[in-house]
């Protein structure tokens, strides 16, 4: 469908196309006002999206109900400005539309399915939390690990929140990052982060969340987080561009560093989930300054 306008939303010219979706024929529309033809509520969001058309970016696509001979429609349009006054405000433009009404209906039933399922593992994380404490209540267990257990529960939700946030799309890093870190509390300035921003895909999510909890429990009980003057770093970058992403784990100013003598959960965790699930590899160095860890995984094909 084309149809070219004026600001004030008169109608000069419509194809076949366009005229066949109103029932009528491109004589009669011209003339016509183009928000005749837009739903009601999409009127404010359709007349804020066409005033960024600009000289400088004269195009824009837009996604609106499209009142059809036969109801309301989806319609996407790429929208562009053809001229513009001396004051910078286009005077006439064209918009060239597809509809995409089943593609909009499986995305709502895509975003019904997907708060569903957050439903449900939300639902399922609690049951299994509620198990544990029953379970371990009177069973004389220190309460060390049964704190452990329910952070990484906490953790692991945290995870899921993320992935319900981008709907199961993927995860910005710097929300994994945050979801990693909750245990050691909300703006800890012993804790800087930076990186660009980077999309990591779905199935990879639970997996940093988890690698980065470990860590961060780990600086909290025995590294730079257990005093005052420690530090950490998380900064992150792709190497080569594009094809690997590099995250670096860097803790300062905490007590002398030992290797283990053993691997405990978390360690194993740290540096088995990321080769097995995410394709990459993990590097330790227990360094005389505090720990560095070095994750890197590909960005392609991550977790298969």
């Amino acid at each position: 469908m084309v149809c070219r306008f004026r600001g004030d939303g008169t109608i000069l010219f419509v194809n076949r196309a366009y005229a066949d979706t109103l029932g009528s024929d491109p004589v009669s529309l011209t003339g016509r006002n183009l928000w005749d033809f837009v739903s009601g509520e999409d009127r404010a969001h359709v007349g804020q999206m066409l005033e960024r058309l600009t000289p400088e970016e004269p195009e824009l696509t837009i996604e609106n109900r499209f009142e059809t001979a036969g109801g309301a429609r989806w319609t996407l349009w790429r929208n562009h400005a053809l001229s513009f006054d001396d004051w910078g405000n286009w005077s006439v433009a064209q918009s060239t539309g597809i509809d995409i009404t089943e593609r909009k209906m499986l995305e709502e039933q895509l975003e019904l399915l997907v708060g569903e399922l957050n439903h449900r593992v939300k639902n399922t994380l609690m049951v299994v939390q509620a198990m544990a404490y029953q379970t371990f209540r009177g069973a004389g267990l220190p309460e060390q690990p049964v704190a452990s257990f329910n952070q990484r529960l906490a953790a692991l939700s945290g995870a899921h929140d993320a992935l319900s946030r981008a709907n199961w799309s993927g995860t910005a890093l710097a929300d994994i990052v945050r979801e990693g870190l909750l245990i050691c509390g909300d703006s800890d300035p012993r804790i800087s982060v930076s990186g660009p921003d980077v999309l990591i895909p779905a199935n990879a999510t639970v997996s940093l969340v988890m690698v980065l909890h470990e860590l961060a429990t780990n600086a909290t009980k025995y590294g730079a987080l257990s005093v005052d003057g420690g530090s950490v770093a998380i900064d992150w970058n792709y190497d080569p561009p594009g094809e690997w992403l590099v995250l670096e784990w860097k803790e300062r100013g905490g007590p002398a560093v030992v290797a283990p003598s053993r691997k405990g959960f978390g360690s194993r965790l740290v540096t088995e989930a990321v080769p097995r699930q995410l394709g990459g590899k993990v590097e330790m160095h227990y360094e005389w300054e505090g720990l560095h860890c070095r994750i890197a995984f590909p960005l392609t094909g991550t977790g298969q």
